[in-house]
């Protein structure tokens, strides 16, 4: 038999039409109407829509398309690294198309402002290039642009496109054109005297020194939206937004940051396959219209479609033994919210499903490195950023850490996904060219197996053990 729907009507108009009517009708009447209602004949079934594939792209976006496109991340930042010769690019983008990449992480995107318009312009084409290369072997992969935390006072010489100027309901007849104002992205503290909330990025002088934006700021946003369309027109279908909470700061209820990204969300869907995965280096964060009242945390509008956060790895007590190992636990001994392991925010996600936890990325994170070797500088691993740490060991161990957290973060969290590296900044001498491959370092093979199901056995004696401790 089939089931019968009965046609719905918004809850609030029921009520608001019982009201009229208990003012105006006999009870007797009233009766009979609700009655009838009640018999009235139902609606025709409705078809079941099954759901859509892993790999339909059509916008609302949703948990399975990106956890589809969690389970295989891989990061390729150092694609757009000039230090990288063409060679190495080509043959690292052809390797991680056939090893079954469906996220390019940090493919896209600058820490270090263009200072020219011309700059910019051939990194945006430079994108373009690796996207098209990636998707000939890989016609479905999506590929991560960055947006980041800091701005170079050289932003001024770039010129603001008319069109998004417009967006943002600009007059370009009054004012033809104008480049981008520095002054007006940063937070008012970043002009203080004493930098107390460290605004500044080093001890240069206010316009000399690199600032964190204020993203309640139009010109902040503007900025933001420019990076957002120009990466999205060069193929990018995700975009990563840095560390938020240095960029909140005088944005209650984040109403600012959510109107930027719903602006980036509608361009996305004119272009491309019409849809953006954002994400963020959070645990989670909400858009509160009344943020002194706001809604219960699960039915709380999440900003992003995932939530991104290192790996913190913890080191292992192999100091007495010459070795530097580490393992993967819920928390971090310096920062018991370090990790990101259960503890990602749930909500309604921008694709409009609720979840209790929002799908999430454990990265290796790359960085400022402290004192080598030396433990409990958190968050660190042995005095090392995480990418650098790993880099820093021998091969074997290498190959068997990653089968380790790949089926370690599961274990922890089953809403969490291990992105493993392929190309990424470290700070080791090492490696001159301070960037790690994965081809170069051996360990393409590995994660080609990983994706291939070929070391389920081999996980499962390593959740029991751990990875074997490099030889000191």
């Amino acid at each position: 038999m089939s089931r019968q729907l009965f046609q719905v009507v918004p809850i609030s108009w029921l009520v608001q039409a019982v009201k009229v009517l208990a003012k105006t009708t006999p009870s007797s009447l009233l009766s009979l109407l609700l009655l009838a209602g009640l018999a009235a004949r139902p609606a025709a079934a409705q078809p079941i829509v099954p759901a859509r594939a892993s790999t339909d792209t059509l916008a609302p976006v949703s948990e399975q398309l990106v956890r589809y496109y969690l389970e295989r991340s891989l990061a390729v930042q150092g694609l757009a690294s000039p230090k990288s010769t063409a060679p190495q690019r080509y043959a690292l983008m052809r390797w991680a198309s056939g090893a079954g990449m469906r996220l390019a992480g940090r493919l896209g995107g600058w820490w270090y402002t263009p200072e020219s318009d011309a700059a910019a312009q051939a990194i945006f084409d430079t994108l373009r290039h690796n996207i098209q290369i990636l998707r000939a072997g890989q016609p479905t992969v999506v590929a991560q642009g960055c947006i980041f935390e800091v701005i170079w006072p050289h932003v001024s010489n770039l010129h603001v496109p008319n069109r998004l100027r417009a967006d943002f309901g600009e007059d370009t007849v009054a004012v033809p054109q104008r480049n981008f104002r520095f002054h007006d992205m940063m937070y008012p503290g970043y002009y203080a005297a004493v930098d107390s909330s460290h605004y500044r990025w080093d001890e240069r002088a206010p316009d000399h020194a690199p600032g964190t934006p204020d993203l309640s700021r139009r010109e902040a946003q503007l900025w933001f939206y420019y990076c957002a369309a120009r990466q999205i027109d060069a193929g990018c279908e995700a975009l990563h937004f840095g560390q938020i909470m240095l960029m909140d700061d005088r944005d209650p209820g984040h109403r600012a940051f959510w109107s930027l990204l719903q602006r980036v969300r509608r361009y996305a869907r004119t272009r491309n396959r019409g849809f953006v995965l954002c994400d963020a280096h959070t645990h989670g964060e909400y858009y509160d219209p009344h943020p002194a009242t706001p809604l219960p945390d699960s039915v709380r509008q999440l900003l992003f479609d995932f939530h991104s956060c290192p790996l913190r790895p913890n080191e292992a007590d192999t100091l007495r033994h010459g070795t530097h190992a580490a393992y993967l636990a819920p928390d971090s001994w310096g920062n018991p919210v370090g990790a990101i392991f259960g503890f990602s925010k749930g909500g309604r996600a921008p694709g409009g499903w609720l979840c209790r936890h929002l799908p999430a990325q454990a990265e290796f994170d790359n960085g400022p490195i402290g004192i080598p070797d030396k433990p409990k500088q958190w968050p660190l691993v042995w005095g090392r950023d995480e990418i650098s740490w790993f880099a820093n060991q021998p091969v074997a161990y290498r190959n068997q850490w990653l089968i380790y957290a790949q089926a370690r973060v599961r274990q922890l969290d089953p809403d969490a996904y291990f992105q493993m590296s392929a190309a990424r900044g470290v700070s080791l001498a090492s490696y001159p060219q301070e960037e790690y491959w994965a081809i170069e370092a051996g360990q393409s093979e590995t994660i080609r197996a990983i994706w291939a199901g070929e070391t389920t056995a081999e996980a499962a004696r390593l959740l029991l053990i751990g990875p074997m401790p490099p030889a000191p």
